[in-house]
């Protein structure tokens, strides 16, 4: 992920890009509309497949569950097209390896 920008503020823009070992990559934009710390965050994304897609609005939410925390992400695409594109790319395997790690770190 050689960029990183994260501008957590309700107006705030953020663009992540990701490279594989054989220079192909993509890349995905957006704002970030609410923050509720600790508990809420709902941002619009738009993913670069190398054209982006329309906006894509997402809300992630966190609650205690038990001694950890439930993170639950929903996803809301526009259109079924949209939805396919996006899956095409590996978004959902990769998504899943990342929390995956990221519970190992925590």
């Amino acid at each position: 992920m050689p960029v990183c920008i994260n501008e957590a503020r309700p107006g705030g823009k953020f663009r992540y890009e990701w490279i594989n070992g054989k220079g192909q990559g993509f890349h995905i934009t957006g704002e970030f509309l609410e923050l509720e710390p600790n508990r809420r965050i709902v941002h619009v994304e738009r993913m670069y497949l190398p054209d982006p897609t329309p906006d894509n609005r997402v809300e992630t939410r966190f609650a205690a569950d038990g001694t950890g925390t439930l993170m639950t992400i929903r996803m809301t695409l526009p259109d079924e097209r949209t939805r396919a594109a996006m899956l095409a790319t590996g978004m959902e395997r990769g998504m899943e390896a990342s929390y995956v790690r990221l519970e190992g770190l925590i």
